[in-house]
Order: C-alpha cells, then structure tokens, then sequence
C-alpha cells in the first residue's frame, strides 16, 4: 500500500465515524427539541363503545410491553364509560388518571404516539372535514398537525361493521358511501385505520417509524363486487373466501398479507 493508499484510508476512515457521529447528534437534538419519549403515548376516547374490550386488551398488552399510557376522554365518552363499564373492560388504572379540564397541547407534549381505541363517525367526519370544535376533533386533528403517529380502530366508524347492523344502522348505500369518503380522508392524512382488537399489533409492527401512508382504496357495502382495504381491516378470522367475481383491490390485497390472512377465491 502507498502512502498515498494509506492516506485516503484514513482519510475515509475519520469522513465514516465523523458523519456517524453527525448522525447522533443530530436525532438527539430532534428528540430534544420536539420532546418525545418514543414510548409514550396518549389515548383518546370517543363516544362509542364497539370494539371497546377489544381494544382495552391492546391497551393492556402495550403497558405491558412498556408503553406509558395517559387517557383522555370526549365528554360523550366520559358519559359512556361508566365504572362499571370501565371495571369490566379492565380500563380502571388508565381512565383514573385522566384529567377532567385538560389543556389539549400539554396532554399531546412529550407523546410520540396516538390511540383512539373508540373512534365515532362524528369524531371522523370532523377531522376530515377540518372541524374541531370539541376536544376529541380537536386532538387528533392537532395530533396530525404535529406529526404524530395516529393510530386508530374502525369498529365504531365503519358503516360495513356488522355489528353496527346490530345496533339498527341501517343507512342508505349513499350514507355510508359519505362515511367511508370521510375515512379515506383520514388515510390520506396519514391515519392508520385498524380494528380493535389489531391496536397492539399495528404499533409494534412500525413502532419507531413514520405513519404508513397507504394507498386510498374504496370501501364496499355488503354484497358489492369490490372488496376495499376498510373490509379488510374489519375481517377476524384466518382465512377469508371470496367468489372469483369479486375485485380486491390492491389496498385490500396488502392488508390481508399484512395480517397474514389468507385469500382464497373460488
């Protein structure tokens, strides 16, 4: 090796560790200066109470996982989630200590991350439309502002939900096609859409990583052609079976591989 080789081997040698050491210092300042614990995360809830055992199961797990997990409630929920109600979703520890009159940026401070286990149509219509005139729209419209991961479960917002059928929601195909345009809207904000009962599994997938921003796909009625990521999102079970004249969209398709569901069409 000539001194020249030499030379030029060092020289890449101090470029390497320098620019590593750039690197680190330049993602503690970022943390330092927007102040977020990549483990906390505040919870929102809504006025709804579909998937609401599912998702306090989830909760659970992400405690248990580690996550530090501050609540804070819509009026309607606080309404809703009675002690009885709270005690038998095991929800006691975490809704305790959420605050009555709460500042809403100082309950987003120091959070990287947020849930809202129950969210309502009317919570998603808000946002979408760009409303906030209530705490609930408001935080998760200034939880998207601010860049945070958003992750939230359908069950209580999906006009395909059966089991909203069981609560006599028996809209009109428009008004449902208004409530999945309000959902897309959601998406495209960078929403993460899952059901309950998938709220701990959707953190740890890309826990750490900026909000999955997926592709737009139209939500289907019961009994239409398409099937749309929404359908997707909503199906329990291991394996699905469709007709072959069923068109699943390309949304759909990566959410079933996602969850690891397999697909048969027959």
């Amino acid at each position: 090796m000539t001194p020249a080789d030499l030379e030029r081997v060092v020289l890449n040698a101090i470029v390497d560790l320098l620019s590593d050491r750039i690197v680190e210092r330049l993602r503690a300042r970022q943390a330092s200066s927007w102040n977020v614990p990549s483990r906390h995360a505040l919870v929102l809830f809504t006025g709804t109470d579909l998937g609401l055992v599912k998702a306090a199961a989830s909760l659970r797990e992400l405690a248990a996982e580690g996550w530090r997990l501050r609540a804070a409630l819509s009026p309607q929920a606080r309404r809703l989630l009675t002690p009885a109600l709270s005690r038998d979703a095991g929800l006691c520890r975490l809704l305790d200590g959420a605050p009555v009159d709460a500042d809403g940026e100082a309950l987003l401070d120091g959070c990287g991350l947020l849930l809202v286990p129950t969210l309502t149509a009317t919570t998603a219509a808000k946002v979408a439309c760009g409303l906030r005139d209530g705490l609930a729209p408001w935080l998760l419209a200034r939880g998207i502002e601010r860049g945070l991961r958003v992750v939230a479960a359908v069950d209580g917002c999906c006009p395909d939900n059966p089991a909203r059928a069981g609560r006599g929601f028996t809209a009109p195909e428009p008004y449902r096609e208004m409530m999945r345009a309000h959902l897309r809207a959601l998406r495209s904000f960078g929403v993460e859409l899952v059901p309950a009962g998938a709220l701990a599994l959707a953190v740890r997938q890309t826990s750490g990583g900026a909000p999955a921003r997926q592709p737009v796909a139209e939500t289907p009625a019961h009994g239409r052609r398409v099937f749309g990521r929404s359908d997707a999102a909503l199906w329990r079970d291991a394996e699905l079976r469709l007709g072959r004249d069923v068109l699943v969209t390309p949304a759909a398709a990566d959410e079933l591989r996602r969850r690891d569901i397999r697909l048969v069409q027959a």
